[in-house]
């Protein structure tokens, strides 16, 4: 029996909880108010009339109930339309023929214990909102989680199978290890799925702090890459500098690297350009590995264009932005 009584409270807790985060239009939440007060004045009349004083005792739960289910405006609302419905409803209660001061009184208190009533009840329903929101943020934050986590292993699955056949054991697991690390502040950079969105700055300056920053010259507005581009966009760029250092402008003493970015037109995007100049003659590579991979459209990452200009290469980037 106890357990039933606890499930049938449970069961009623839902159901309220459900009604007061229900969306509900303007005109449905008139029409919810001006039948709970019809239906008030209604009650007050087959009472007593009013006769027998306190004009507004069944327009106190309405009220209530307003500020709980229909928000505090609405009870406010609800507050003056009750004066105006026990004034042509009641025109012959006492409290009417009373004096000015005593009515004057009686006002004070009403509007006093209206206001405790629309406060109380608007508290119930924000603390009501607030926790389903908060509920909801978290279920969005463990599935956000679980995918992302999903992503990366995925990721490193095929950094790992995908490894060069016949190269430097030491050599491979240094490349390897630049990649992990350039995923794992993909994923920093991101809270781990925490953030929907990652700043161009922090994330460029993370991908290309291993290479030596004095090769590099960065410029662009601060602006926001999407969840889905953060994580392609920097193994991009890691990609990049590792080319770099090891065939084109960072591997020679006076190369340097221009990383320039600004906001497309629609500003739903970020239009990225890598410059590579004063490194060896360039000339278009003939083996295409896993880096291939890592140059090419994935998910935010919309666009990768790789000009293999003889002064050293140039690579245009679309990113989704926030």
């Amino acid at each position: 029996m106890a357990f039933g009584g606890w499930a049938v409270t449970l069961v009623r807790l839902e159901l309220i909880k459900q009604a007061i985060i229900a969306p509900r239009s303007r005109l449905a939440k008139t029409c919810i108010l001006l039948s709970a007060l019809a239906f008030g004045t209604a009650l007050r009349l087959a009472i007593d009339a009013g006769a027998n004083g306190v004009p507004f005792l069944t327009f106190y739960p309405v009220i209530l109930l307003a500020a709980i289910f229909l928000g505090g405006g609405y009870a406010a609302l609800a507050a003056v339309l009750a004066v105006l419905c026990v004034r042509l409803a009641l025109p012959d209660a006492p409290w009417i023929a009373a004096t000015l001061p005593a009515r004057l009184v009686m006002f004070a208190l009403y509007s006093l214990t209206i206001l405790i009533i629309i406060v109380t009840g608007d508290v119930m329903r924000r603390l009501v909102l607030e926790n389903e929101a908060y509920i909801r943020q978290q279920d969005t934050f463990n599935s956000e989680l679980q995918h992302r986590t999903k992503n990366a292993l995925q990721i490193m699955r095929a950094l790992i199978a995908r490894g060069p056949r016949g190269e430097d054991p030491a050599r491979y697991f240094q490349t390897l290890a630049g990649r992990l690390d350039s995923l794992a502040k993909a994923n920093e950079l991101l809270r781990f799925g925490a953030l929907e969105s990652a700043g161009i700055g922090p994330l460029v300056d993370a991908a290309i702090a291993p290479f030596g920053r004095d090769h590099f010259v960065v410029s662009g507005p601060d602006c926001q890459v999407s969840r889905p581009a953060a994580t392609p966009l920097m193994m991009a760029l890691h990609e990049l500098c590792t080319n770099a250092h090891k065939y084109g402008a960072l591997s020679a003493d006076g190369g340097t690297v221009t990383i320039a970015w600004q906001v497309a037109r629609s500003g739903a995007s970020l239009e990225i350009e890598w410059t590579e100049r004063g490194g060896p003659p360039v000339d278009l590579p003939t083996h295409r590995g896993l880096g291939w991979r890592l140059l090419a459209p994935n998910g935010g990452l919309r666009r990768v264009d790789l000009d293999w200009q003889r002064e050293g290469l140039v690579c245009r980037m679309v990113a989704d932005a926030v």
